[in-house]
């Protein structure tokens, strides 16, 4: 009552009369500043606060209280700015009133579209962008955010991040600048993703999501302060995919981290993150065998598909999408992890499955296209894979065993073609073929095992009806001579604008043949052998109506192809043909809306359907680049006309076959020079393995000799102790003895002193032990022996 009391008190003049607005904002400014008791400050904030709020959300809001209007509405913000910022600095360990503050400075900042053409049209939005210029314009006051962000307190530290989030909005790029000048202020927003709080953790990571979406520096920042362990470790405490939105969340900033960000996905490889992948890519289960939850795949018939689910498993899709992109200078080195990782079975099981949802299944088989793109391991490792036939539950199995009960395997290959021609959805199908497309990029072998193929198998081969209906080319009927490949598929164009088949049908055939006759001498030399096949690219230009425009072009870009690769130094055709004619089908093609809405990525286009539900999609992306690059010259060659006799075409195949036969002598050099490193290499080794065989011989003989000596040298210590002993033992015995015949002499002498009579040999030997024992004495005082 007291805080509500001194706060009303302060919106009164003298005697309790009205003022005006800006002498209320005046003097909760001043008391906010000057006063000594900490309650009146706070009081003096709260007053701050309710008139930026009631300001900002209704104009009449302060009418009820004053009889004069407040003036300006942006007097609490300009005036109460500085003093609120001092506040931030001076009076950080009350709680309430930094509360308060942050909650004021939000209010300001915060550009609120309801009010937008109030005030005679002007754009009160402008007010909001205006405070976070001013508060930003000093990189201190972030960073006086981000020292609020130690506080324990939660709704300082909910408001604290709420206010980031506000000015990250207004002057995204400004707040980011601040931010990288604060030492610890990247340190500090990480460190809430540990804070135990949901509420406070999920605005943090909304925050950091916004941060990083385009500036590098704090991408790399983040992501080496151990951004990617929290994040994982957020994202399996949360279920995985069986997670809500702050796994979705999660996954977003770490998109957000590797994308484009060579450094960052380096570092993600070498922390072992993509190892820690195929945990992302499963679900928790209960079964009436094991009551409690354990991890299952994701293609599980206990799996529950709802629409979180779905996004969650796309984005850890797109997440392996990243760190494979064709363009990526990673790629190979986590293709390589990734195949280490166990993630490729994984992906087929998910791609492969009719239990799993278009939409996931769409971006599995985008991301198994990217692992293996031109990966001659993961190639061969999904060539061994095999699937059951049939069944929603498709367990991959790179053994080639069936599980109990289960359906005939049949090849992952073999299964991926069929979903490419069944009646699947038509982003299925694109991605399917996208994915087949990826296993025989730079995989010769791979390419040579599918034209094989192509070739009917004898009606007695039992793979015949499993191979039927990939490719259907109409019958040529039975001629003695077999037909090329080429030709039939130049018939089955024919036949399909005969039959008026769809229009996307006959593009299809046409990009064929431009794509196979491009720089091919010897196909356009096989296409020339059937006249027809020029009469009827002709009739395709020259026909003024009935005619898509699209399938003329293609068919005047395919006449060129012809020509310029034509080893004839003067084609009859281009005369039937007019240079204006050839120019405008070809250009009509190119500014075609067809033509021009092509994209990398089927499954990103956002595409239509016509009347009979086919997709409107006619080109290829890789075509049309391919057309994009080519068709200038094209068109230069065929409508620029050579004399007869031109040496220019001759020229160019007699330049030709000595290209060809230079680089064949060079490959055969090539072979050669590697024959004979081979054969070095192998006695090298031969060398070094005689090496190693002697190093390892006198190694041993060595060690034997080192440890005769050891032993040789314990003996002669031994032996030596055992001297120096017995030497000990000698003189202490020498000592005795001499002491023993002193006292000998002292008793003869005592006995002589009482009248005991010796004889004279007695005497002598007695006379010759003193003498002796007198030796030995002196003999032991000096440090030797005497002996008589």
């Amino acid at each position: 009552m007291d805080i509500l009391f001194q706060g009303y008190s302060a919106l009164r003049g003298d005697k309790g009369a009205p003022q005006s607005g800006v002498e209320t904002v005046d003097k909760l400014c001043d008391r906010v500043a000057h006063s000594t008791l900490l309650e009146d400050r706070r009081a003096s904030v709260l007053g701050l606060k309710g008139l930026a709020r009631d300001w900002k959300l209704n104009t009449l809001g302060l009418a009820k209280l004053m009889t004069q209007p407040l003036g300006r509405p942006q007097d609490v913000g300009t005036k109460g700015m500085p003093v609120l910022i001092n506040v931030l600095k001076n009076d950080r360990m009350d709680v309430e009133i930094i509360k308060a503050t942050l909650e004021t400075l939000n209010i300001l900042c915060t550009s609120d579209d309801k009010e937008k053409g109030k005030q005679g049209g002007k754009d009160v939005n402008n007010l909001g962008i205006m405070f976070t210029e001013i508060y930003v314009k000093d990189p201190a006051n972030v960073t006086l955010l981000l020292d609020v962000l130690e506080e324990v307190d939660f709704y300082v530290r909910f408001d604290t991040v709420e206010l980031l989030t506000t000015l990250l909005k207004n002057a995204g790029n400004r707040l980011q600048d601040c931010i990288l000048t604060s030492p610890l202020g990247l340190s500090r927003l990480i460190d809430l993703l540990d804070d135990r709080r949901e509420i406070i953790r999920n605005e943090g990571l909304l925050l950091l999501i916004a941060l990083t979406e385009s500036n590098a520096d704090i991408q790399k920042i983040i992501a080496f302060e151990n951004a990617f362990e929290r994040l994982l470790a957020i994202i399996l405490e949360e279920g995985a995919t069986d997670g809500g939105i702050i796994v979705q969340d999660c996954l977003q900033l770490t998109h957000n981290l590797l994308k484009y960000n060579v450094s960052n996905q380096n570092l993600f490889r070498e922390t072992r993150c993509i190892q820690r992948i195929p945990t992302l890519l499963t679900t928790r289960a209960v079964t009436p065998d094991k009551p409690t939850a354990f991890d299952v795949p994701l293609t599980h018939e206990t799996t529950v598909w709802t629409e979180q689910k779905s996004v969650n498993a796309c984005l850890v899709l797109e997440l392996i999408r990243i760190l494979v992109g064709p363009k990526n200078p990673n790629t190979v080195v986590n293709q390589t992890v990734m195949h280490q990782a166990n993630i490729i079975p994984t992906l087929i099981d998910a791609a492969l499955s009719n239990s799993i949802p278009s939409k996931v299944k769409v971006q599995a088989l985008y991301a198994l296209a990217d692992i293996i793109r031109g990966h001659k391991a993961n190639q061969d490792l999904v060539s061994k894979t095999t699937v059951p036939l049939s069944g929603p539950n498709r367990e991959s199995s790179p053994n080639g065993k069936a599980p109990n009960g289960a359906s005939p395997p049949e090849p992952a290959l073999f299964a991926l073609l069929r979903m490419a021609v069944d009646k699947h959805d038509f982003p299925v199908r694109a991605a399917a073929t996208y994915a087949f497309e990826c296993y025989l990029y730079n995989n010769p072998d791979a390419q040579l095992a599918f034209v094989s193929t192509l070739t009917p198998p004898p009606s007695d081969n039992p793979n015949n009806q499993r191979s039927g209906g990939i490719v259907e080319l109409p019958d040529v009927g039975s001629t003695i001579e077999a037909v090329s490949l080429l030709h039939k598929c130049m018939f089955a164009l024919v036949y399909a604008h005969r039959e008026g088949a769809d229009v996307r049908v006959q593009i299809g055939l046409l990009c064929l043949l431009a794509t196979w006759l491009y720089e091919s001498t010897e196909a356009v030399k096989e296409f020339l052998t059937e006249g027809s096949n020029v009469q009827f690219l002709v009739e395709q230009i020259n026909q003024s109506s009935g005619l898509n425009p699209l399938v003329q072009g293609l068919a005047a870009y395919l006449l060129g192809l012809v020509y310029e690769y034509n080893d004839d130094s003067e084609p009859t055709f281009t005369r039937r043909v007019g240079a204006d004619v050839y120019v405008s089908r070809i250009e009509r093609l190119r500014e075609s809306k067809e033509f021009n809405s092509t994209h990398l990525q089927v499954v990103k286009k956002d595409l239509g359907t016509d009347a009979n539900g086919y997709p409107e999609l006619y080109f290829d992306h890789t075509f049309v680049e391919l057309l994009k690059s080519t068709h200038d010259h094209i068109a230069r060659s065929i409508t620029t006309v050579n004399s007869k006799g031109s040496p220019t075409r001759k020229n160019k195949v007699v330049e030709e076959a000595q290209e060809k036969s230079a680089i064949q002598s060079y490959k055969d050099l090539i072979a050669a020079q590697e024959k004979e490193i081979e054969t070095l290499r192998q006695k090298l080794e031969d060398l070094q393995a005689q090496l190693a065989h002697e190093s390892a011989s006198s190694a041993s003989q060595i060690d034997s000799l080192n440890l005769t000596i050891q032993n040789l040298h314990a003996t002669v210590q031994e032996q030596s102790a055992q001297y120096t002993q017995l030497e000990k033992e000698q003189e202490d015995l020498l000592v005795l003895l001499a002491d023993q015949d002193m006292d000998m002499k002292k008793l003869r002498g005592r006995l002589r002193a009482y009248g005991e009579v010796f004889d004279e040999e007695e005497d002598e030997d007695e006379d010759g032990e003193a003498e002796d024992d007198e030796k030995v004495t002196n003999g032991v005082a000096n440090g030797g022996y005497a002996f008589s």
